[in-house]
């Protein structure tokens, strides 16, 4: 299943600007599963894209694309991701229009690995913020957990100086917030997709 092609499938006319950059990162860094979701498009929506392509502003944005990203192979991706890939790929994750155009050539151990990284990134960033902190923070946070601790049932608290993805929110805890059951990213992974658009999981048997 491609996902990117449920980008593209709500429109019935032509196509924002958002989803030509989307189709054009496609084309340009996930190549392999271009040719399918250009044939799901409309003849309009298809004759849309071709001349946005040859356009000044699609030249400019893969410029300033090329410029602010890193080059990566995406369709000769390695199964296991060192440190300096996942800084890399990350910073495409930080864009909505190629976030979604690699999300398919992800595979769900390269999502847990990145979703680890993440998580990783995010502990190391709050034990500096919290070097930082006056003796009086320090003691309305350990407060504030202290009451948190002390529920019997995690909560998924989202960006609230909790981890912010369900996957991360696994891997520190070991519990799945959705369920409240006891879950492994392994596990986790082996019952659900992420809806690229959403974000949210979606449990593979609706979805296959």
């Amino acid at each position: 299943m491609i996902f990117a092609i449920y980008d593209f499938t709500p429109f019935k006319s032509e196509l924002p600007e958002f989803n030509l950059k989307l189709l054009l990162n496609i084309e340009d860094l996930n190549n392999t599963i271009f040719n399918e979701v250009f044939n799901i498009l409309k003849p309009n929506q298809q004759e849309q894209y071709i001349i946005f392509k040859d356009s000044e502003k699609a030249k400019k944005y893969r410029e300033d694309r090329n410029v602010k990203l890193p080059y990566i192979d995406f369709n000769n991706l390695p199964e296991i991701f060192d440190d300096i890939l996942l800084e890399k790929i990350m910073l495409y994750q930080k864009d909505g229009e190629t976030r979604r155009a690699i999300d398919d050539s992800l595979s769900e151990q390269h999502k847990g690995q990145i979703a680890r990284f993440e998580s990783k990134i995010f502990e190391e960033e709050k034990a500096k913020r919290r070097a930082l902190m006056t003796d009086e923070e320090k003691r309305r946070e350990k407060e504030w957990w202290d009451k948190y601790d002390a529920d019997p049932t995690p909560r998924f608290m989202g960006n609230v100086g909790e981890p912010d993805t369900v996957t991360s929110y696994i891997i520190k805890y070991g519990v799945n917030p959705l369920t409240r059951e006891p879950e492994t990213i392994e596990s986790f992974n082996e019952k659900y997709t992420i809806d690229p658009q959403t974000g949210d999981p979606v449990p593979k048997e609706k979805n296959e």
